[in-house]
């Protein structure tokens, strides 16, 4: 099989697979990957500012990616428990069929509404799904994101001040103390006295 093929096979595959899900996790995988190279490629910042928003970023794309995960799990349970045949029935024929009536028109229309729940049933994931999606970026993902990035950054911010103090302190020492030079080195002098061998 070819590359050709192989790569229409794959997106003929994610374009039947249209899920609000897949694409917010699709997204949220290609953010994680480009805005952190993007952002320390940026030559106008520092380096410790452009690590700093690196690793936010990147990490603020690690919560989202589970996070749209489990709303799409979520969305396709409650799309079930939407999509049956007593939601799909007017009040009266589901009164009748709750309270046992088993005529002829009851069980039509129980069969007409089973038949209308299974139609409908990939449109009500799918709306579930864009909901869920939409909930997740509005709600759940910055109040993740405000209580596992925030102790997180802070504790790389101090141990990034710990390692510059020790820096600084080693600097520091090594200028009170400068390395002294080998006792060796100052040994052989050319002391040349005034004697010449064999002159006067």
């Amino acid at each position: 099989m070819s590359f050709k093929q192989s790569l229409e096979k794959t997106l003929i595959k994610f374009g039947k697979n249209n899920s609000p899900t897949v694409i917010a996790m699709g997204i949220a995988i290609a953010k994680g990957i480009f805005r952190p190279t993007f952002t320390m490629m940026d030559k106008s910042e520092s380096y410790e500012t452009k690590r700093y928003t690196a690793l936010r970023e990147g990490l603020t794309e690690l919560i989202a990616i589970p996070a749209y995960y489990f709303s799409g799990v979520l969305s396709k349970h409650a799309a079930k428990k939407l999509a049956v045949p007593k939601n799909f029935m007017s009040k009266s024929m589901r009164k009748k069929y709750t309270a046992g009536d088993k005529s002829e028109k009851v069980l039509n229309a129980y069969k007409h509404a089973e038949e209308l729940a299974k139609i409908n049933l990939p449109k009500i994931t799918s709306n579930a799904s864009f909901v869920g999606v939409c909930l997740c970026a509005l709600l759940v993902i910055p109040f993740l994101c405000s209580v596992a990035i925030k102790p997180i950054m802070k504790k790389i911010q101090k141990n990034g001040e710990e390692k510059k103090e020790k820096i600084t302190k080693i600097e520091v020492k090594q200028l009170k103390n400068p390395v002294k030079q080998n006792a060796f080195n100052g040994i052989y002098v050319n002391n040349s006295s005034g004697m010449k061998v064999g002159g006067v």
